[in-house]
């Protein structure tokens, strides 16, 4: 009686163990998980995926390694993606430049609409629209003001071709109907520092690299190009408030795999993402960084993806827009 109870408990062990196996296909994970990013080190996709992954790495019980290519506004990193084998230990944090503009700007694109699989939308970081601290500018009515007596002889910093930063600006010309000359830089760090500097007369930057500029009083902070005011600077108002309506633009940041990759390791994945919300220490951290974790799920982020890419996809056709 002893042993066949011991071989019932063995048996229900073994189907146990089996259901587990079964809902994480081949124990997943079991080795470490590369995490690309399309952009170079020290930047802000760079910064948050680090420490993405670091909290990742705790709830998955396996390492996930930051691997930065970048290039060609984050398609190199993004094909790689699309290349690798579909089992979940490669991965990328994309930004909306990469899945929602390039497409639009880079033709032909080693991949298709459809080549990455959708897992979270991490979070969203606006961007700020500044001025030089000579600038006769004190708000977005001054901006434009001076746009218009003077058509083409402002000029506005980006952080390249087919950035969010110069998108953001195309957007803000369109609807205020005003012509502000493009300066492309490589990066968003330059741009910001072209603004500071004098180079430049202003320019939609990363909010967590501009703050320090703007309390040192080198950069003036005009407005926020998201929906609703920055906590790190909540006296700034967002440009639509500042007269300029239907006007949103932010960097987003988002996780995919490779198309292919079992639904259950992607929802395997998307519940470690979404444990961050939990974590107040990083969302604060974050925060200070003026990164606001979202952390949805595979289904809101495709819609998202998808909205984007038709919204910047009309502003493109619209103004004609290409990476010359």
């Amino acid at each position: 009686m002893k042993l066949q109870r011991a071989c019932a408990v063995g048996l229900a062990l073994l189907a146990a163990w089996a259901g587990t196996a079964s809902a994480q296909p081949g124990g997943y994970p079991n080795q470490t998980i590369k995490l690309l990013v399309g952009w170079t080190a020290g930047g802000a996709t760079d910064l948050l995926a680090r420490q993405l992954a670091t909290h990742m790495a705790s709830q998955l019980g396996q390492p996930v390694v930051v691997d930065n290519r970048a290039g060609a506004v984050g398609t190199i990193a993004h094909s790689e993606a699309s290349r690798a084998r579909p089992d979940g230990y490669t991965l990328i944090l994309a930004t909306n430049s990469t899945y929602a503009i390039a497409p639009h700007l880079i033709k032909p694109l080693s991949y298709g609409p459809d080549a990455l699989a959708p897992i979270a939308l991490v979070g969203t970081s606006p961007l700020i629209l500044t001025v030089k601290p000579t600038l006769y500018a004190q708000g977005v009515k001054d901006v434009i003001e001076l746009a218009r007596q003077q058509p083409g002889r402002l000029n506005y910093s980006s952080g390249g071709n087919g950035s969010t930063s110069h998108l953001a600006s195309e957007l803000f010309k369109d609807l205020t109907r005003t012509s502000i000359t493009h300066i492309p830089y490589r990066g968003g760090g330059p741009a910001t520092q072209a603004v500071a500097s004098g180079e430049v007369d202003l320019g939609f930057v990363d909010i967590g690299v501009a703050v320090p500029l703007i309390r040192a009083g080198r950069l003036k902070a005009v407005a926020v190009s998201g929906s609703a005011r920055s906590p790190v600077l909540p006296q700034v108002p967002t440009v639509e408030e500042a007269g300029v309506p239907r006007f949103e633009s932010a960097t987003k940041f988002a996780l995919f795999a490779p198309a292919g990759t079992p639904p259950a390791v992607i929802e395997r994945l998307a519940e470690a993402v979404r444990s961050v919300q939990k974590n107040d220490e990083l969302k604060d951290r974050l925060r200070q960084q003026g990164i606001e974790l979202v952390a949805t799920g595979p289904a809101e982020l495709r819609k998202d993806a998808a909205d984007d890419l038709a919204k910047w996809g009309r502003l493109i056709r619209e103004r004609k827009l290409s990476l010359d």
